[in-house]
């Protein structure tokens, strides 16, 4: 039904909303003709012509003066999309109109095959592109556009839909990487096309295709079987494999899958256990990586003479608690260093690796970490204070079970860093912080003063354990003096 309107109201409506909005304000409610005409031959301002090139019911001598008279580019884009708009215009337009023109009326889907014909060898990139990406022209046009020397053109093609199997494939097969890319990732090919990407063995098809917005479940699931790494781990969130087609990944020939397998996040125990004995390294060191592993078979894995598979169970964030206390034994002192460089080590992990460690090196480790830890045993104080290496003597500072002449040794300990140790050590008596406190690196000083400064006044000068050592001290000095 035509709106009831008058000339002035719409004039005031195109001049305060602009031209666009009041075309879609009366798309549905038409406007009468005569209102039209008088708008077009009382105002001729540029944002009057422009909804009037855009109205979809302007009568066609409005669109044709327009056509003839008005220069202006965006006008002249108007009149060429317009369906009002008569077939000698279109032509003419196609072959006179300026690029702009000559690119709005390629995307024009109702243009017939003779405006097709004047535009598909146009000099302007731009236009032919236009005309490509337009899905209403017809396949004897489409093929010719696929032969375009410009990657733009084919690319523009690459996107529209309905394309024919042929040019698909030809599309596919492109010497533009571009192209290729959009054929894959955007292209609007049938499904069965589709899922022959998937299933194919191509490394790029397959990765493009993950572009794809809500692929298929057919498609997701030809895809988790690509071989590639990156598909795989792109497809974590989208497939989930059911337990059956884990296992037949497990007892795989082929080596990748088996490691795939051992790297699933939700890999089945029972599937685990037989990973968990592959005669391939990888697939072994794939499966004690897996933050999902079964406790039971990390305890297989770290009892196992198998240093490469325990390596890689030392590294894992997930590992189970009684895994870690095993690995802590394991004979290879390898294993047992990956173990040192874990974040969670508790005080019982702490003190296997350090009251057991024969050669220094697993604590040698801990040391450079950093790590402070109270419950080393004395023999093993012992070993570390006779080393040559300051941070030795700096872990073994922190030793609640330290001696009163292993104390001494350290507040003499030529290395700053292990003085500084010993001043955190909550065994320290106050004469021995007060000695502390006036040691020659400022450093030093100043956290025994620390110290000092929160200790209670009615804290004893001496432990027990210190005055039976300086009274043996004592005692032996009398009888030396006396042999």
């Amino acid at each position: 039904m035509p709106a009831q309107i008058e000339k002035s109201e719409l004039l005031d409506a195109i001049r305060k909303d602009g031209a666009r909005k009041v075309v879609q304000q009366y798309r549905h409610n038409l406007l009468p003709s005569r209102v039209l005409i008088d708008l077009y031959s009382e105002h001729p301002e540029r944002e009057v012509l422009l909804f009037l090139a855009l109205y979809p019911t302007v009568p066609s001598q409005v669109l044709e003066d327009l056509g003839d008279a008005c220069a202006d580019p965006e006008i002249q884009a108007a009149v060429a999309t317009n369906p009002r708009c008569t077939h000698l215009l279109l032509v003419r337009m196609a072959r006179e109109g300026g690029a702009a023109v000559r690119a709005a009326l390629a995307a024009n889907k109702l243009q017939n095959s003779k405006i097709t014909a004047e535009l598909l060898n146009d000099p302007d990139l731009f236009v032919r592109a236009s005309l490509a990406g337009n899905g209403a022209i017809a396949a004897n046009y489409r093929t010719a556009l696929a032969l375009d020397p410009e990657p733009a053109v084919r690319c523009a093609l690459a996107g529209t839909s309905k394309l024919p199997p042929e040019l698909v494939h030809a599309l596919s097969a492109d010497e533009s990487a571009v192209v290729r890319a959009n054929i894959y990732a955007f292209g609007k090919v049938d499904p069965e096309t589709l899922l022959d990407w998937a299933r194919s063995d191509e490394a790029e098809a397959q990765r493009l295709m993950l572009n794809r917005n809500k692929p298929s479940p057919d498609v997701v699931k030809a895809l988790s079987l690509s071989p590639d790494a990156f598909v795989q781990e792109a497809l974590k969130e989208l497939y989930a494999p059911t337990p059956s087609e884990l296992l037949a990944k497990a007892e795989s020939d082929d080596e990748a899958l088996r490691i795939e397998a051992a790297r699933h996040e939700k890999l089945p125990a029972e599937i685990q256990h037989v990973l968990a004995k592959d005669a391939l390294a990888d697939v072994r060191i794939a499966l004690a990586g897996n933050p999902a592993i079964d406790e039971e078979v990390a305890l297989c894995i770290a009892a196992s003479n198998d240093p490469a598979g325990c390596e890689a169970l030392a590294g894992n964030r997930q590992l189970p608690g009684a895994a870690q206390v095993e690995l802590c034994h394991h004979e290879s002192e390898e294993v047992r260093i990956r173990m040192a460089y874990r974040d969670d080590l508790t005080d019982e992990l702490l003190e296997i690796l350090v009251n057991t460690d024969e050669t220094l090196n697993v604590t040698g480790h801990l040391a450079l970490r950093g790590i402070r830890f109270a419950g080393t045993q004395p023999e093993q104080l012992e070993k570390l204070l006779a080393h040559k290496r300051s941070s030795l003597h700096a872990f073994a500072a922190a030793g609640r079970h330290l001696s009163h002449a292993q104390v001494r040794k350290l507040m003499r300990d030529p290395a700053a860093s292990a003085r500084l140790a010993l001043c955190d050590n909550p065994i320290l008596t106050r004469m021995a912080l007060e000695e502390l406190a006036k040691d020659w690196n400022p450093t030093v000083a100043n956290s025994a003063q620390s110290r000092l400064v929160n200790m209670p006044e009615d804290e004893p000068d001496a432990t027990p354990e210190f005055e039976r050592d300086a009274d043996e001290g004592l005692v032996a000095k009398i009888v030396n003096f006396f042999k």
